[in-house]
């Protein structure tokens, strides 16, 4: 069981792993081990899409959020976030509960993860690189 707690809606919530394409924050720099470097305060998409190297895709360096497209997203499992569930679900089957401080992070208000399972999202998010293939 998760410490997931289910929030109510803001008026739009944040996917924080979107494309490039749908991105319209820059959540921060993927670091050479894989992890996220957060971005705080809350910075444009545009400033990570002027930074990123060209000879690699822009979700390979950076991680971008940007509003939830619920069911129009692969994820999206007509109630919840699919892939919020399970990395949350991954993470503490791992490394047990999050009980260490959270990352800064410019979204986590209105983030989509963050509001359906609470903690170990938040938590496992900092391990994720947005794979658009």
């Amino acid at each position: 069981m998760t410490d997931a707690v289910r929030r109510p809606d803001p008026p739009e919530r944040m996917c924080p792993s979107t494309p490039a394409t749908n991105a319209t924050v820059f959540l921060g720099m993927i670091t050479p081990a894989g992890r996220v470097a957060y971005v705080t305060p809350q910075m444009p998409a545009d400033v990570a899409l002027a930074v990123a190297a060209t000879d690699a895709p822009v979700e390979s360096q950076v991680r971008l959020a940007g509003p939830c497209v619920t069911s129009r997203c692969g994820f999206w499992t007509g109630e919840h976030c699919g892939l919020g569930k399970r990395l949350a679900d991954s993470y503490q089957e791992a490394v047990g509960p999050a009980e260490a401080d959270l990352p800064r992070c410019a979204i986590r208000r209105s983030c989509r993860w963050y509001a359906e399972q609470g903690r170990a999202a938040c938590a496992a998010c900092s391990h994720v690189v947005t794979d658009t293939r």
